[in-house]
């Protein structure tokens, strides 16, 4: 699936508007490891959001923003549990504009 990134909370890694393919499928054959940036359900509200997977535990998973100053995650919404991951980031396709200047 694609995926754009909204905001600045994965910056250096991912810019906001850069356009991203994910793989749904991945975790079906390879587990979720510390250090995969996935695409998950927002705990608060279920929309899409990118963060990276810090932790894992038998309650879900600690994710937080590489940019951690501006990201909401684990640290404000808890841990996640694995069926509101949706599937990890295999490449970038098209780099945000602002990126390339």
């Amino acid at each position: 699936m694609r995926f754009v990134v909204s905001g600045e909370s994965m910056e250096p890694a991912f810019s906001h508007g850069d356009k991203l393919w994910v793989s749904r499928l991945i975790y079906k054959v390879k587990k979720i490891v510390v250090g995969d940036a996935v695409v998950m359900l927002d705990p608060r509200d279920s929309r899409l959001i990118l963060k990276r997977v810090k932790s894992r535990s038998r309650e879900g998973y600690f994710v937080a923003g590489d940019n951690e100053k501006k990201s909401t995650d684990s640290r404000t919404f808890g841990l996640v549990k694995p069926e509101r991951i949706i599937g990890m980031v295999i490449f970038r396709y098209s780099r945000a504009r602002s990126a390339l200047n």
